[in-house]
């Protein structure tokens, strides 16, 4: 009797062991998808092109560099990069000659946000400081 008892526990030890170890190989090749609320709402969108934007303009030490970039940003979102559903586009105005001042805002920018039954506008005044 003792022998069939210690060999139903060695069993038991080495079942939840088995299980134990497939279930930690399994959870290496699941993953939540937490970026899906960000990537399919037209505000997280309107805050993340703001936010490339504003990084941009801080981190571009002069204005026909900063130029060029917001020029192959407006183009590439105008050549029809769909994101999520949405469609994206910039308008914007850039004055060289307040880039490294505060008088005046160098950058005026128009963000359009079309799509899934939603039109978001945002204005913005971007300074370089």
């Amino acid at each position: 009797m003792a022998r069939k008892a210690q060999m139903f526990i060695i069993s038991m030890l080495f079942l939840v062991g088995l299980i134990f170890s497939v279930q930690q190989l399994l959870f290496q090749y699941t993953a939540l998808d937490l970026s899906a609320p960000y990537r399919e709402n037209d505000i997280y969108l309107l805050k993340n092109l703001k936010d490339v934007v504003n990084t941009t303009i801080k981190k571009t030490q002069e204005c026909p560099d900063f130029s060029e970039k917001m020029e192959e940003l407006s183009s590439y979102l105008k050549s029809g990069a769909q994101m999520g559903g949405y469609g994206l586009s910039l308008d914007y105005t850039l004055d060289c000659s307040h880039w490294s001042d505060t008088s005046a805002p160098p950058l005026n920018l128009t963000i359009h946000i079309a799509g899934k039954g939603s039109d978001t506008y945002s204005r913005l005044a971007m300074y370089h400081i």
